[in-house]
């Protein structure tokens, strides 16, 4: 099951092996795109083979802007965490993840532990943030989240991977770190590892017991080595197991130069590598732990860098996100030179609307892109917005209003502004009710994500009720239409078919598996 860096295969070759909704990343509408870390421990363990790990001039543009004095004080996001059965888990890790140090670096700026009851409660600056959650034996779960708001995580159980990591004499490594990954598309914030730990021993063995129930990729990474990527390994039942071996090589030493449009050096720009995959939609970037700032006269070396297809992309306080795609071959000479100009990108610009057409000042919008991450603004006292130094190519525009979401597909041209409104979803006579269960037993207190896509131009409406004390949810104003209906962060989704004017009744157990195959088709 060994992947060489130089030999990169498609992960989900079937359009059901991801989709997206909104800001809930999702695989088939159903199982989500996780990253937490292990522990904060482990976190600073994958950093190991990368340098260096601050950005002083980077801005986190994950935090909402506001000219009002104490707009840096913690707010709070608060939640519980379930097992598929439905009980309370205590212990749980939940971390927080922001782009602190680049926009497709996540980064953990805050962690701690479930109460007895699966409670917990962060206090963090204003923005928007990834939350990840891990207990060892259980398949990791994360939901996107801003401060002020509440959420619930489900967690399965998981199998479990063992495996051997060796270098390219085929001697068994003696140190290193493994991490599971997930893939995202470049429209979406770059996702965390969902497992991160470091091993140590005489053998190179390693051994992990918390996936998800969707395809992943394991890499693994050595001081002074390129990173080694496996093949997709999808555990599909708890307690299924793999076996995987992985060879890390040198990998190449990639020497270029960053510049502005008009040819002169930049220096201490933040540079980094990342491994381009084929997808099963489109390609696939995951980070290739390479990192490094250029010099005085704008020149940067990244040592043990994969082959293949890299991208590389550079951070700045002044320019755009910037990106340059390179081939590089077996024997690491790339397809062209190394030049990676730093640009303005474009801009993004509209007015927030209530669905009746009028302004809808002092709403959240949030933009997201894997080269920035997140970008948070609020609109003015007319409704207006904009985003600024945005790279070219498809991002994802989220209007926030109470439980709803309008999320739209953006198009950013560099050099431009892109004139696009967003509007919130109107209102209608339909009704969706049902109750929440896992094994029988009511889930209180958990999100239920309730979404449809109203076309290009009015993007994908997405509502978030949630269960009372009875695990019953209730979501009524509803226009008449398809609409798919998820326990948030479980793979359970089922569609229903909403009429003008009528209630429209859809039970969930979290713990039956999702209908596929045959068994959907007779049902």
């Amino acid at each position: 099951m060994h992947l060489p860096t130089n030999q990169k295969k498609p992960f989900f070759r079937s359009p059901a092996g991801w989709a997206t909704l909104g800001t809930v990343p999702v695989l088939a509408l159903g199982a989500f795109f996780l990253w937490p870390s292990a522990s904060p421990s482990h976190a600073a363990d994958a950093q190991d083979a990368s340098v260096p790990d601050a950005r002083a001039k980077y801005v986190n543009r994950g935090l909402f802007p506001s000219d009002e004095p104490g707009d840096e004080q913690a707010r709070t996001i608060t939640g519980k965490v379930y097992s598929i059965d439905g009980q309370p888990l205590a212990g749980v890790q939940v971390s927080a993840t922001s782009f602190a140090i680049a926009g497709n670096l996540p980064t953990t700026v805050a962690s701690l532990e479930t109460d007895a009851d699966g409670r917990f409660e962060m206090r963090l600056a204003d923005g928007t943030y990834q939350l990840v959650a891990n207990k060892s034996g259980y398949g990791p779960s994360f939901v996107p989240a801003q401060t002020g708001e509440s959420v619930s995580l489900v967690l399965t159980k998981s199998g479990t991977v063992r495996g051997r990591v060796l270098d390219a004499d085929r001697a068994p490594m003696q140190r290193f770190v493994i991490d599971v990954l997930t893939a995202a598309p470049d429209s979406f914030a770059a996702p965390m590892p969902l497992f991160s730990k470091r091993f140590e021993g005489t053998d190179g063995t390693f051994e992990v017991s918390e996936f998800p129930a969707w395809p992943v990729v394991i890499r693994a990474t050595a001081v002074d080595h390129a990173p080694a990527f496996s093949n997709a390994i999808h555990l599909e039942k708890p307690g299924d197991t793999r076996e995987v071996e992985l060879l890390l090589g040198d990998g190449c030493v990639l020497e270029g130069t960053v510049k502005d449009g008009s040819g002169r050096p930049l220096a201490d720009v933040f540079v980094d590598a990342e491994a381009r995959f084929p997808g099963g939609v489109s390609e696939v970037s995951m980070e290739a732990a390479s990192r490094t700032e250029s010099d005085g006269e704008g020149r940067f070396r990244l040592e043990h860098a994969p082959s293949g297809k890299v991208v590389l992309r550079g951070y700045d306080s002044e320019h755009a996100p910037s990106t340059v795609v390179v081939e590089v071959a077996a024997d690491c000479k790339p397809s062209k030179s190394l030049d990676l100009v730093m640009s303005d990108g474009g801009s993004i610009s509209g007015v927030a609307r209530k669905s009746d057409g009028s302004p809808l000042p002092g709403a959240r919008l949030t933009l997201m892109q894997r080269a920035v991450g997140f970008v948070n603004v609020i609109a003015d006292e007319e409704g207006q917005f904009r985003f600024d130094s945005i790279p070219p190519g498809n991002t994802r525009l989220e209007l926030v209003y109470g439980n709803q979401r309008t999320s739209a597909a953006v198009r950013v041209e560099e050099g431009a502004v892109t004139e696009r409104d967003i509007t919130v979803h109107p209102t209608g006579q339909g009704e969706i009710r049902g109750r929440i269960t896992a094994g029988g037993a009511p889930l209180a207190g958990v999100q239920v994500l309730v979404a449809t896509n109203r076309g290009r131009e009015q993007g994908l409406d997405v509502r978030f009720p949630v269960t009372d004390k009875d695990g019953v949810y209730k979501l009524a104003g509803l226009p008449g239409g398809h609409y798919a209906v998820n326990v948030v962060t479980s793979a359970k989704t089922e569609g229903v078919q909403v009429e003008e004017g009528q209630v429209a009744v859809l039970d969930l157990d979290i713990a039956e598996p999702p209908k596929t195959g045959a068994r959907a088709e007779a049902e």
